[in-house]
């Protein structure tokens, strides 16, 4: 959804008249009963009936007619809503999610006007391998299985040993972690989740120097630490049953000795991050941190807004901000210089955006059995994701649900009816698409190698994985 900024330097007139304009134009403006009403019944007294000329026809009511303040009043109510799409009359407006959603929405107003067409055409994917669907996602790991391998072990060790700065501040050597803290900790561990942050760490790696330095190695061990930490938090949040097939954390202990667990991992990964001795991947991890918990708190203080540049916003925070970081960090880990650092930045953050996306794209489509926690979980908790924020543009009703939070009775059922009924699958799964080929874009920049190859597959994965 397209913002509408209007500065008050620019707020004249004729910027008002051009939007309002564009705004009947785009969006075939059905303007309030009270006006349709009235020039009906203007229409109705000048035309006179045909087809029984001897015949009187029987007498109307007048409407009254529309106050114009009543009918821009209306039109601005919509504005602030955000229920239709302008165009950006400002120039000071730019970026991947204006020209992406301006687009996306260009190409569904035009199949929209085609009754006929209950689909719209799906962007394809970038194929420049032409191996799309040929590689198999195991294949991918086995190329980093042992160094995953490894991982887990340091990880293991970590939480049952605990570890020392190696540091002559260190004020006394590790000793062992409490046996059910240990315990509680490891718990995700011992099943090996899908591990797609270390892998796109350790690829990168790959990609960028001939070998896995330890450094990298440990970054790899960070960004899991910090991605379990976070799934255990929020289990807690959601008050989550199950994770990854099994009795959630929360579950099988206690909410408090869940939060104790994600802290403790936290701190474990503070730890091992301080140990790479570089403070730019300092910088780097803490500040995905920081925004991965300032997303978690724009979530939970979210008004109902209906906003697509806060769905967004919100995305980068809580998912694309700790792979962007993780990836900027491999490279300067790997010595590149600044342009590769700056590539692999931007590789990360498109494809975070993209495995949110589809994330929130599962949460309509997919099975609890396949994705291993329970499904339309979103609604539930009235949160607003992209399905249903892009079904809302053929459903306006839904901006009810949508402030309330989806708290009354039927309301979950009923956005998932509205959803099912719109476009709104077919246009996430584009805007995943979208972004997923930026993330192959910007990896093709890099010089070709069979890390970076298997860094496209695994692209290709994150947007046709169905768990």
């Amino acid at each position: 959804m397209s913002r509408l900024i209007i500065n008050n330097s620019n707020s004249n007139s004729k910027i008002c008249n051009t939007i309002i304009k564009n705004y009947l134009i785009q969006t075939k403006y059905t303007p309030p009963q009270q006006y349709r009403s009235y020039c009906s019944f203007q229409q109705q007294q000048q035309q006179p009936n045909s087809s029984s000329p001897l015949m009187t026809p029987p007498m109307t009511p007048k409407p009254s007619k529309p106050n114009m303040i009543e009918i821009v009043t209306h039109f601005f109510d919509k504005v602030k809503k955000k229920s239709f799409i302008i165009d950006n009359h400002l120039n000071d407006q730019s970026g991947l999610e204006q020209q992406l959603l301006n687009k996306n929405i260009k190409n569904n107003n035009n199949n929209n006007t085609d009754k006929d067409n209950n689909t719209i055409e799906q962007i394809k994917l970038l194929d420049p391998l032409n191996n799309l669907g040929a590689r198999k996602g195991n294949e991918i790991f086995k190329v980093v299985e042992n160094d995953l391998t490894n991982m887990t072990n340091n990880i293991m060790k970590t939480i049952t040993d605990g570890v020392s700065a190696n540091s002559s501040y260190s004020p006394s050597p590790s000793k062992k972690t409490h046996p059910i803290l240990s315990s509680i900790s490891s718990y995700y561990f011992e099943l090996k989740g899908k591990r797609i942050r270390p892998t796109i760490v350790l690829l990168l790696s790959k990609a960028l120097s001939p070998t896995v330095h330890g450094s990298q190695l440990k970054l790899a061990e960070i960004v899991e630490m910090i991605h379990t930490a976070s799934l255990v938090h929020d289990d807690v949040i959601d008050e989550a049953s199950t994770r990854r097939d099994v009795i959630s954390i929360n579950h099988s202990y206690t909410n408090k000795l869940a939060i104790l667990c994600g802290d403790y991992l936290l701190a474990r990964a503070s730890v091992v991050l301080s140990t790479i001795r570089n403070p730019d991947v300092t910088e780097c991890m803490s500040t995905a941190l920081a925004e991965l918990v300032e997303g978690e708190f724009m979530q939970a203080k979210s008004n109902g807004a209906v906003s697509f540049d806060s769905y967004l916003q919100k995305t980068y925070l809580k998912t694309g901000s700790l792979i962007t970081n993780s990836c900027r960090s491999a490279a300067i880990l790997s010595g590149a210089d600044s342009n590769i650092i700056n590539i692999s930045t931007e590789f990360g953050k498109n494809l975070g955006l993209a495995f949110q996306i589809v994330d929130d794209l599962l949460d309509y489509t997919g099975s609890a059995e396949e994705c291993g926690k329970a499904t339309s979980v979103d609604l539930t908790l009235g949160l607003a994701t992209a399905p249903v924020l892009y079904a809302t543009q053929e459903f306006p009703q839904l901006e009810k649900l949508i402030k309330r939070k989806f708290s009354e009775i039927g309301d979950v059922e009923e956005a998932k009816r509205l959803v099912a009924l719109s476009k709104g699958i077919e246009k996430t799964r584009n805007l995943a698409i979208e972004y997923c080929n930026r993330a192959i874009q910007s990896l093709l920049k890099l010089p070709q190698s069979e890390s970076r190859d298997l860094l496209i597959t695994l692209s290709h994965t994150v947007v046709t994985r169905t768990k």
